[in-house]
């Protein structure tokens, strides 16, 4: 079938429109950074996601996911966490229930805390206070463009501005806790709490997301090329629907 040239204008525009209310539609679910969604900062959810990151033994911890089986651990509360991993893609189907929010990383999550961090030969070890000590030493390690690159997409569409969600655990510092067994103490520290504690990377905060089949595809590429990232399958699931 040919088309003629007016036509094919019309449905270029068109295509054109419904590709741009599609993208809108994806930013509109995401909380734009330095706001907050159900009363829910991105600052306080960065200290509550560590927590719930590192209080899985390694064998079960969701960074290192096969495939989406630990997506449920842990889980409490209005907001639903996600993890990256720490090296490579993993692909993970994931069921989240229905009106909760998704709160994750995207890579380059940095987390320092007292007593143990900075070394006594760091600079940030000669500040006044250890929330200033954590806060310097955490701070000088979080990955920054052009050297590293973040991409994301919520259902094919791309979420642009990916820096600009860096984001910082509240002033003051917050409580690392750290059971036995857990992430911290499969890597040798010895359980309990740590206080101060910062967090500094790059999270994403997604509003609920409907019933159904989602996708969401994130990925850091680090300066020696190396990726690590995760495509999701979300399956949003429950309420008067089901």
């Amino acid at each position: 079938m040919k088309l003629n040239k007016q036509l094919r204008q019309v449905v270029a525009t068109v295509i054109g429109l419904l590709a741009a209310a599609t993208a809108a539609e994806a930013g509109n679910r995401v909380v734009e950074p330095g706001r907050e969604f159900s009363g829910k900062s991105y600052n306080e959810l960065a200290g509550e996601w560590t927590n719930w990151l590192v209080t899985e033994p390694i064998a079960t911890n969701p960074a290192f996911d096969p495939d989406g089986r630990f997506c449920n651990r842990n889980q409490n509360g209005d907001v639903w966490f996600l993890a990256s991993t720490f090296d490579g893609i993993a692909d993970r189907t994931c069921e989240v229930p229905a009106g909760k929010a998704i709160f994750l990383s995207l890579g380059g999550v940095f987390v320092s805390f007292a007593p143990e961090f900075p070394a006594t030969d760091d600079p940030c070890s000669q500040l006044a206070t250890d929330a200033e000590k954590v806060r310097c030493d955490v701070n000088n390690d979080v990955p920054m463009a052009p050297t590293t690159q973040l991409e994301a997409a919520l259902d094919g569409q791309p979420i642009e501005d990916l820096f600009a969600f860096r984001t910082t655990s509240p002033p003051g510092g917050y409580t690392l806790r750290v059971p036995d067994p857990s992430f911290l103490t499969d890597l040798g520290l010895p359980a309990g709490d740590r206080t101060p504690a910062v967090a500094d990377g790059y999270f994403l905060f997604l509003k609920p997301l409907s019933r159904g089949r989602h996708t969401l595809t994130f990925q850091k590429t680090n300066p020696d090329q190396s990726v690590a990232g995760v495509n999701y399958i979300l399956i949003v699931r429950g309420g008067d629907d089901d």
